[in-house]
């Protein structure tokens, strides 16, 4: 039998040896980006409808609420005054009025929570048209002395509507909520995911790691290295690919972070309404007397037992801990969606990696040339 006759088919059993293993390392490659790149894309798009819409349009409903309370405050304050304030129920009022306007835009733009969320904002709009009707009709009648009971009805009946409008409100940032819970907890979030990418990382890397013992104990060489840059690539792939589990991490800490904003906010809301409250209360005694209208005023001043500590003042918007808690919030969940490119880089590090595997079995496969 001749020498040809006994080579195997592809010329040598290593050089076989060599393209299977060239063809692991390669298809391994792939499986690595298709599952690291999915994942990755994965928690970074709700990352980012996080950062750009629910957490917007979130802190937007409360401004919303907030400009409501106070422009409704100092229109009770002012009218209760006789519109001594520029007249009419006031620039504070009609400049929160406008903020209000202005937030609920917002809250439109940004909506997270698509049809449900649209007709609530379209509802709240409507009711708003309302308020500041009968607002500009208790104006009318508190200018003629003899309709101030009829401008107590209709701060008594606007203040009825604004707890309305708040309450719907109040349910359309549940709505936004449940769209940031949505995108904080789903399968791309999960930590079990992470197994999805790191075991094609972590195969990769121990195939290199022992292609790189067969070729140095077959082939007598301390190195081959692009194989060892092949594995320093890998383990950049796993940390770049880790970032998804960061940010998945900084979507649950802005949900903690609405939570601690909703205890501040409550805080103000509960001042401001009775402020709102009890000026009202005080404005139908003045008008019907205390024992005529002793159940209104009761009912008004029912839903907050403790009396303003300054009653009649009027609050001027969001504190210093509540602007803090809302950069706070705001910046955790910017910091979620800044992906830091692994969307270009993971790509970028598997072609390396492919090109790093060419490259060190090249000369190798070079030796067993068939003849």
């Amino acid at each position: 039998m001749t020498a040809d006759a006994r080579r195997p088919p592809w010329g040598s059993t290593t050089r076989q040896t060599l393209v299977r293993l060239r063809g692991w390392l390669l298809g391994v490659t792939a499986v690595t980006l298709a599952t690291g790149l999915t994942v990755f894309l994965g928690v970074a798009g709700n990352a980012d409808i996080a950062a750009e819409r629910s957490v917007p349009a979130i802190l937007a409903s409360y401004d919303a609420q907030d400009a409501l309370r106070n422009a409704h405050l100092a229109a009770v304050d002012n009218l209760s005054r006789g519109g001594v304030v520029l007249g009419g129920p006031g620039v504070e009022y009609q400049r929160q009025i406008a903020a209000a306007g202005q937030f609920l835009t917002l809250v439109a733009e940004n909506n997270a929570a698509r049809d449900k969320g649209t007709r609530d904002i379209q509802t709240i709009e409507a009711l708003l048209v309302t308020y500041t009707g009968l607002i500009g009709q208790a104006d009318a009648r508190f200018r003629d002395a003899e309709l101030g009971a009829l401008g107590v009805a209709a701060l008594r009946e606007a203040a009825s509507l604004l707890n309305d409008i708040l309450d719907r409100l109040q349910d359309l940032r549940d709505k936004q909520r449940d769209a940031l819970d949505a995108q904080a907890d789903n399968l791309w979030t999960n930590e079990r995911t992470t197994v999805v990418w790191l075991l094609p990382m972590v195969t990769l890397g121990v195939l290199l790691v022992w292609t790189q013992a067969y070729l140095t104990r077959r082939f007598r060489r301390t190195a081959n290295v692009p194989l060892l840059l092949a594995t320093a690539a890998v383990v950049g792939m796993m940390g770049l690919t880790g970032l998804s589990n960061l940010s998945a991490d900084k979507l649950d800490e802005a949900q903690a972070g609405v939570r601690r904003v909703d205890g501040s906010r409550e805080r103000q809301a509960v001042d401001v309404g009775s402020r709102a409250a009890y000026g009202l209360a005080d404005q139908v005694e003045k008008q019907c007397g205390k024992v005529a209208c002793v159940d209104t005023t009761a009912a008004l001043r029912r839903s907050f037992p403790s009396p303003p500590p300054t009653p009649g003042a009027v609050a001027g918007g969001t504190n210093d801990a509540e602007v803090a808690a809302n950069d706070a919030l705001t910046n955790v969940a910017d910091d979620a969606a800044n992906s830091r490119r692994g969307e270009v880089l993971l790509p970028v590090l598997a072609l390396v990696i492919a090109g790093l595997v060419l490259l060190g079995f090249q000369p190798r496969l070079a030796e067993y040339v068939r003849r």
